[in-house]
């Protein structure tokens, strides 16, 4: 088990917060990073050891809902701005609420902000405790609160190309493929 200990953050918090940073590590090391048959025996995300083991991620909690907007000013927009101008591969950005929005909810969010965001390079996937995306019969995505993670969109590419030489897309759909979109121009 990850104690948040063994990670250094860059931000002060609460037990809450820290109790919410340790379940959602809890998810990674014990579910998103281990080995799986439906990704050809390669963990879910390939890549999420190596950015949590040299302390590339960044963990902000903000409570968002439906109507959230995201104007410059807006939490989660500095939180945006703080990871872009960063040297952190990744900023997973979680929700203390769990009720406060529906994975349907969660997904039209986030494709409002990957809109807004597309112009600075970045791109955000949703997750969410009840999220249906799965990957043959696998949910991925259903990380225990609600949120989002925000990575840099040139940093993707490559990685996705390596995992295009594997068996890792072998249970993908077409569709599924495309949402996600890979191939990535």
């Amino acid at each position: 088990m990850m104690s948040v200990k063994a990670q250094i953050y860059r931000f002060s918090m609460n037990e809450s917060d820290k109790e919410i940073i340790e379940s959602t590590l809890r998810w990674m090391t014990e579910f998103v990073e281990l080995p799986h048959p439906v990704f050809s025996d390669l963990p879910i995300c390939p890549f999420i050891k190596k950015a949590r083991l040299v302390n590339q991620i960044l963990f902000k909690i903000e409570p968002f809902s439906a109507p959230t907007e995201f104007d410059r000013d807006s939490a989660i927009m500095k939180s945006i701005y703080e990871f872009y101008n960063s040297e952190f591969e990744i900023m997973v950005v979680i929700n203390p609420e769990k009720t406060a929005i529906t994975a349907p909810e969660t997904k039209e969010l986030i494709d409002k902000l990957n809109r807004q965001i597309s112009d600075l390079g970045l791109l955000a996937f949703h997750v969410h405790p009840e999220e249906d995306f799965n990957i043959d019969g696998l949910y991925t995505r259903r990380m225990p609160y609600p949120g989002f993670t925000v990575q840099v969109n040139s940093k993707l590419k490559p990685a996705s190309d390596a995992l295009e030489k594997t068996e890792y897309y072998k249970n993908w759909t077409a569709q599924q493929l495309k949402d996600f979109g890979i191939p990535r121009n």
